[in-house]
């Protein structure tokens, strides 16, 4: 009698959960619970009708992973309108808001450069302080040229040290006479002028 291979059992069909619809996403977004909320803003990523309503999150949400779950699903967008719409937190009095925006802004390098003529002209100088701050960690080939324009054009020496800070990293010894300059500009700025005299060996080889 021949052998008959024996059939080995058949295992189970791992069963998934089905993923909730945009619709119910977009009312978690208010859920009263945090992880609900955070896991609603991530399974709405790629949806551009849920834009109006992370936007609207992004001002109310107070749970900081909520919030960087809501920036991180906006900023893949990368659109005018959600750089828009985050931009005006980069003038909020909560501290962690302007950060994680201007943390998200610095991840948008389509969209980012159409608010820099309005960003760099904001009246308020914290504004134009955390500008900078996204510049610094920009991917975009201008970069380097709104920083080195705020150093040389911007009233502020706030704003001037925070455009040096967010140069200093990739400067080249071409960028040593607006330093140097920045320090003629604000010569009662000892902050400024430590920071400027710390890097120019580095720049320039003498060091």
């Amino acid at each position: 009698m021949g052998l008959v291979r024996k059939q080995a059992p058949q295992q189970p069909e791992e069963l998934t959960a089905e993923k909730p619809s945009v619709d119910t996403l977009l009312q978690q977004l208010d859920d009263p619970d945090p992880e609900c909320r955070r896991e609603a803003a991530l399974g709405l990523e790629g949806v551009a009708d849920a834009v109006p309503a992370l936007l609207t999150r992004v001002t109310v949400e107070t749970e900081t992973r909520v919030r960087d779950a809501v920036l991180t699903t906006l900023s893949a967008h990368d659109t005018e309108t959600v750089a828009g719409g985050l931009a005006v937190h980069l003038a909020s009095d909560d501290a962690a808001l302007r950060t994680a925006v201007a943390e998200a802004l610095a991840t948008m390098p389509r969209s980012v450069p159409a608010l820099m003529p309005n960003l760099l002209a904001a009246p308020d100088h914290d504004v134009r302080v955390m500008t900078a701050m996204v510049l610094a960690d920009l991917a975009h080939p201008d970069a380097q040229v709104w920083l080195t324009r705020m150093i040389a054009e911007d009233p502020h020496p706030n704003v001037v040290t925070a455009a040096i800070d967010a140069l200093l990293p990739g400067a080249t010894a071409e960028h040593a006479p607006v330093l140097e300059a920045a320090v003629l500009r604000f010569p009662d700025d000892p902050f400024l002028r430590f920071t400027v005299q710390a890097a120019l060996p580095r720049l320039t080889g003498t060091a």
